[in-house]
């Protein structure tokens, strides 16, 4: 039985917009006749070490390490902290004698784990790059200091040089990778799923989400949950909500927490923006229910971030039949992506009148809307579900464990 070491950037315990993939992977991984070691955190106890799906399964045996919670904004602190649960990792792995090959996720500190895991295990690595450090970082405004950007970069590039396989999320992702030089042979894009065994649309009427907040049905709501974080354009939303305050049926539902939650709603209430309503963070159990409840989802991102990460939620919300307005890249394989399979509508991230004018005609045209989220739909099916993808990780390890087995 071929036995495959996960090294997880985070637990659990903490809930986090990977979470259902990881899960999800494993489960079927495990269904497949794959033994999985998974070494994960213990930081903020919210949920249990272990999703239901996973309690007490055969051929998965599970290491935890227990972590501090540090404040976003002290990076030096987290770097540290990230780093040293790299050589935690290390010696819990070190004890294991039978790994076949390894998975490890993408975060600032993974050329850590990746350097011990070539020189010591000397297994075959499969990289799972979900958002490119520091590209990410810098196309957002966190990172602004050239110097210290580019020593990340090469370090970087030492990451996916020793790494022996790296998957990626999106098409704009490997051209990313491409242009620091990595091989198109060894990079593999393999799109964030949704779960088609529990997604799925609630109707109105069975909505936990309606219920929970009484929301009205006569309201148009334009709908973000997830991570507000300095990817998210916060400062879009704030502008299109603005330009379309005379509409009063239409309201914002933000849903979630991020690190720029506090500035958006200091800035919504100094406008005095009244459509726009705030929600906390819902459970992962809520999700169908999440995104039935709007009638259409947008996706506000900073310019250059798209190549270096790619929205997770859109998956979900084809899932759950709605139609996507995203706030991208004009240049981007994403943007084009919605906008030639009429499946939802992108607009550039500069124009907050663009933005606008897509949820305008969204809200006037609900023909048009039904359309283009059945498109989805289908398209989500065949392209962004577990089924499809998850088989695709699967593929990979066996080749990896086939080759490495050759020498």
């Amino acid at each position: 039985m071929k036995n495959i070491l996960f090294i997880c950037t985070e637990g659990f315990d903490t809930p986090g917009p990977s979470n259902h993939l990881i899960s999800s992977l494993i489960e079927d991984m495990l269904e497949s006749g794959f033994k999985v070691t998974l070494i994960q955190s213990r930081r903020t106890k919210i949920n249990d070490d272990l999703p239901d799906t996973l309690k007490d399964k055969e051929h998965l045996n599970v290491n935890i390490v227990n972590r501090k919670v540090l404040e976003k904004n002290s990076f030096v602190l987290r770097y540290l902290e990230e780093a040293s649960y790299a050589f935690k990792c290390y010696k819990i792995w070190r004890k294991i004698k039978d790994v076949d090959a390894v998975f490890v996720q993408s975060c600032p500190t993974v050329i850590f784990s990746i350097l011990l895991l070539k020189f010591f295990l000397k297994k075959p690595i499969l990289y799972s790059v979900q958002d490119m450090w520091p590209g990410s970082a810098v196309n957002s405004g966190v990172l602004s200091n050239r110097v210290i950007a580019n020593i990340f970069y090469k370090i970087q590039k030492l990451a996916y040089k020793n790494s022996d396989l790296l998957t990626v999320i999106s098409e704009d992702m490997k051209t990313k990778v491409v242009e620091q030089g990595v091989p198109k042979e060894k990079i593999y894009p393999i799109v964030n799923w949704f779960d088609d065994r529990t997604v799925h649309e609630v109707s109105w009427e069975e909505n936990r989400f309606v219920k929970k907040y009484n929301l009205s049905k006569d309201k148009f709501y334009v709908q973000y949950a997830g991570t507000m974080g300095y990817v998210f354009d916060y400062k879009m939303v704030l502008n299109v909500a603005e330009l379309l305050k005379e509409y009063k049926e239409i309201q914002f539902q933000m849903i979630g927490q991020g690190s720029q939650k506090d500035a958006f709603i200091e800035e919504k209430e100094k406008r005095g923006l009244d459509n726009i309503i705030f929600y906390p963070l819902e459970p992962q159990d809520m999700v169908s229910d999440v995104y039935s409840t709007c009638s259409i989802c947008l996706i506000p991102l900073k310019k250059g971030i798209i190549g270096n990460s790619v929205p997770s939620k859109a998956g979900l919300l084809m899932a759950c039949n709605r139609t996507i307005v995203n706030s991208v890249d004009r240049n981007s394989d994403y943007y084009r992506l919605f906008n030639e399979n009429e499946m939802g509508i992108s607009a550039s991230n500069h124009s907050p009148k663009e933005v606008a004018s897509a949820i305008l005609d969204l809200y006037q045209n609900k023909e048009k809307r039904k359309r283009m989220a059945k498109i989805g739909q289908d398209f989500g099916r065949k392209y962004y579900s577990r089924s499809v993808n998850t088989q695709k990780f699967i593929n990979l390890f066996h080749k990896m464990v086939t080759v490495e087995r050759k020498k």
